[in-house]
């Protein structure tokens, strides 16, 4: 197991979504997102994160399962609950092994970039108060890609925010955790403008 200062939360995430395939040509996301641990928030807001960034996000019924899923460890973090509660409606969401291949090759060289740039700084934000503040936006984020789902492309917003927070929780990066606090209302602005329209 890799030091906190070691970490590539993006590329290991990647990694650990391919392994959770086993060799099967398609999975279930509940079965993905329980191959990531019950108490992994910061790698499963990186991997919804991702998927809602990548063409991963375009596949029906996908955003909103990542609402429920993030909602789930969300409320689970908040409460101190040992388990999230995953409805069983989101098996029937499937993803498949070959556009996760895809994806994470086109991706690859920008995650490591980004992952370089990653350090354990201002630890004071890995605080219980603030975990419950990355919780807090990222329930507010999830709930955005209910109305977002229709409008193309706009997934991308709350996407981008999603994998920040997840990253700075991942890496106990403050400076990143601090950078997505201060981009959520701007993220949330933009947002808004995107549903009222």
């Amino acid at each position: 197991m890799n030091n906190i200062e070691d970490k590539k939360p993006l590329q290991d995430t990647l990694n650990h979504l391919d392994d959770a395939f086993e060799n099967a040509e398609t999975r279930d996301l509940i079965t993905i997102v329980e191959a990531f641990g019950e108490r992994a928030f910061g790698p499963i807001l990186i991997l919804s994160g991702l998927i809602l960034l990548t063409p991963l996000g375009a596949i029906p019924g996908v955003p909103v399962a990542l609402s429920v899923i993030v909602i789930s460890f969300a409320v689970q973090l908040l409460l101190g609950r040992d388990t999230p509660w995953m409805p069983k409606v989101l098996a029937r969401v499937k993803m498949r092994r070959k556009d996760v291949i895809k994806t994470k090759a086109k991706t690859a060289p920008a995650l490591a970039k980004i992952d370089g740039l990653l350090r354990q700084r201002f630890i004071w934000a890995s605080k219980p108060v603030f975990a419950k503040l990355t919780a807090v936006l990222s329930i507010i984020f999830a709930l955005t890609l209910l109305p977002l789902g229709a409008v193309p492309f706009a997934v991308i917003i709350p996407g981008f925010m999603l994998c920040l927070l997840g990253l700075g929780t991942a890496a106990r990066d403050g400076l990143i955790l601090s950078i997505a606090y201060c981009m959520s209302f701007a993220a949330l602005g933009g947002i808004a403008l995107l549903i009222l329209k």
